[in-house]
């Protein structure tokens, strides 16, 4: 028994680490479940933005072991008519609010979407303003213990969608896309991924590209010292997504540069395009 109750749960939340707020998410789960393993995914991105926090959530989960909890609470609509929402994905159970935070995890293929009513697993009474204690936490300690999907609440289909950006092709030789987010070193991360880069490649290796930017070109490179300190270039990430930096240092400063902005990459021998 104490083994199946070891089930990893990780939290992702924008509420920081300056107040108890994480901390007592984490107590009321082990309050439920002592032998819970949680992880800190990430606390300090952008407030009341459920469209980085999705972001975060796509491209993490899956090196985290199948059955994995992820709670993840960007909420500026607490306490109003929006739904908690229970998201199966890839052998993975998601809990958050129904704002578009979990949207891209329900758009993938074999997820299915709950809406969590089982108030029996609820604090009570349920705050206004904290529903990542009394709502999201509890069931995610009763999940590792056991509980059931299905006990959570009826499949619905009509849960908030928030389709991120997506980078797209411009004729043959150039692909458009944006900034979705500032990582802490400074770094615009996009959301050009290796397999737009390698389309335009056509066959080469991306190193044959370049990438436009707040109107300055910047090289592709393999890693980060293959440009002089100070000077930016562009990687493709660990996350597989192409990233725009200053070698120690910060591009979004450097560049004047944040999230949204306009991003091409484009073959050396094509036509230069200023943004």
């Amino acid at each position: 028994m104490e083994e199946q109750t070891r089930r990893v749960i990780t939290l992702l939340t924008d509420f920081g680490l300056s107040d108890p707020f994480v901390g007592i998410m984490k107590g009321v789960i082990f309050r439920i479940n002592p032998q819970a393993i949680i992880v800190d995914l990430c606390h300090g991105g952008s407030v009341y933005d459920p469209s980085e926090g999705a972001f975060h959530l796509l491209t993490s989960y899956r090196y985290f072991p199948a059955g994995t909890i992820h709670v993840a609470v960007i909420d500026p609509g607490v306490g109003g008519p929006r739904r908690p929402i229970l998201v199966a994905c890839g052998g993975h159970l998601f809990i958050g609010p129904d704002n578009g935070l979990l949207g891209p995890l329900a758009e993938q293929d074999g997820s299915t979407v709950r809406v969590i009513t089982a108030n029996r697993y609820f604090l009570q009474p349920v705050s206004a303003t904290f529903h990542g204690r009394d709502v999201f936490a509890p069931i995610a300690g009763h999940l590792s213990r056991g509980v059931e999907p299905a006990e959570c609440g009826e499949l619905i289909d009509d849960y908030v969608r928030l389709p991120l950006p997506r980078a797209v092709r411009s004729g043959t030789l150039l692909i458009r896309g944006e900034v979705l987010h500032i990582d802490r070193f400074g770094n615009l991360v996009t959301n050009i991924a290796r397999a737009d880069l390698e389309r335009v490649a056509t066959g080469d290796c991306p190193t044959v590209c370049v990438v436009s930017v707040a109107c300055r070109e910047v090289p592709i490179v393999a890693h980060y010292g293959q440009v002089a300190p100070g000077a930016p270039g562009a990687i493709i990430g660990s996350a597989e997504y192409l990233e725009i930096f200053v070698n120690q240092g910060d591009a979004s400063r450097f560049l004047s540069t944040g999230r949204g902005s306009d991003v091409v990459v484009r073959r050396k021998d094509s036509e230069a395009r200023c943004l």
